[in-house]
Parts: structure tokens; C-alpha cells; sequence
């Protein structure tokens, strides 16, 4: 079973309520067929030296604006030298963090979340698809899209219309599990085993 972390930074109680439910409601779609992908979702606990830690390192990042690279280096070090092994983080912050701004500096299109490796940021308020799309990242999910000239276009490789991994995609699309496109799915089925 894979284990994705989740911590609202600097965010209200409703927040984290909403990061709550949203990733419950999409560990329970990935238990279901097609993918039958087990995960556990983990909150990190105020009262733990890991989430102490992992706080103090965040709040740091977030105060020196550096580059998003750096904030994955940090957390997947963070979680390496506690647990002993890769686990992966989904922080949820406001726009205006300097975590989204190094985020957006990285990449134009990281407009709403972005990812590298072991850390996922989501600063889009209230965005159950954005939480998805960037959770699914995590877990070995490819972008439907590329990104040419300061243009976004969707890959040919995917053929599903409304696909969770396609550019900033409309939250109608979590109506209807699978929301994934074939070659995600085979993916995320392929990091099950």
C-alpha cells in the first residue's frame, strides 16, 4: 500500500476539511476497478516530530522563495532521514504563498498546482480536481498536455475527453470514474503491482 501525506499550510479548519474529503474520495475511486490501486491517505498530525519538521521546513521554503525543485528535495530528504522510506507529500497552500510563486516561476502552466517527484503543491481554493490531478501525479500519473510557445495543447496519446490529467480540467470530470485515460490507467495499475 502506498501512503500520500497531505498538510494544509497556513490554511483554515474548512481547508483542511476539504483536502480530507477530496483525497478520501479519490483513494476510494482508486481501490475500485479499473486501477484497484490501494492508498492510504495520511493527515500530518500537529502533535508529530515528523510534521514538526517537515512545518518547520515548509514555512522556511516558503519564507526564502526558492525554487519548487528545492521544496521536493527538502520533503522527499525530510520523509527519507524520518521513515526510512520515499513517501510522498501533497501540500495545500494559498496562491499567494511563495511556494506557488516558486511554482509558477518554474513552469507558466502551473497555474493552479504543480509536482515534482515525492511533493505535490495544489493552490487553487476548493478545487476537488486540481487536489485529484496533482494527487494522481504522486502516484506515477503523466500530464495530458505539453506545453509549446506558452501554448498548452493536449497530447495525442490521450484520447479521453474531460481526462483529470489534461490542463486545468473541469471539475465535471470527477462525475465519472474512471476519469482517466487508458495510458494513466495502465500507469497507475503498473505502480499497484
Amino acid at each position: 500500500m502506498v501512503t500520500v501525506c497531505w498538510h494544509c499550510l497556513d490554511m483554515t479548519e474548512n481547508d483542511e476539511r476539504f483536502v480530507a474529503g477530496a483525497l478520501k474520495e479519490l483513494a476510494q475511486n482508486l481501490e475500485k476497478d479499473p486501477i484497484k490501486l490501494p492508498v492510504s491517505i495520511k493527515q500530518l498530525r500537529d502533535k508529530s516530530k515528523l510534521t514538526e519538521k517537515v512545518r518547520e521546513r515548509l514555512n522556511k521554503l516558503n519564507d526564502q522563495s526558492c525554487e519548487f525543485s528545492t521544496c521536493s528535495a527538502v520533503i522527499a530528504d525530510t520523509f527519507v532521514s524520518e521513515e526510512g522510506i520515499a513517501q510522498r507529500l501533497l501540500v495545500y497552500c494559498s496562491p499567494d504563498s511563495n511556494i506557488a510563486e516558486a511554482a509558477r516561476r518554474k513552469e507558466s502552466s502551473a497555474k493552479y498546482g504543480a509536482n515534482c517527484g515525492f511533493f505535490s503543491a495544489v493552490y487553487k481554493p476548493n478545487s476537488k480536481v486540481i487536489v485529484w490531478h496533482e494527487a494522481l501525479h504522486l502516484l506515477g500519473a503523466d500530464d495530458c498536455y505539453i506545453v509549446e510557445d506558452r501554448r498548452v495543447r493536449k497530447k495525442s496519446c490521450c484520447k479521453l475527453d474531460g481526462c483529470i490529467m489534461e490542463y486545468n480540467p473541469p471539475e465535471s470530470t470527477c462525475e465519472k470514474w474512471p476519469f482517466l485515460c487508458d495510458r494513466n490507467v495502465k500507469k497507475l495499475k503498473e505502480f499497484a503491482k
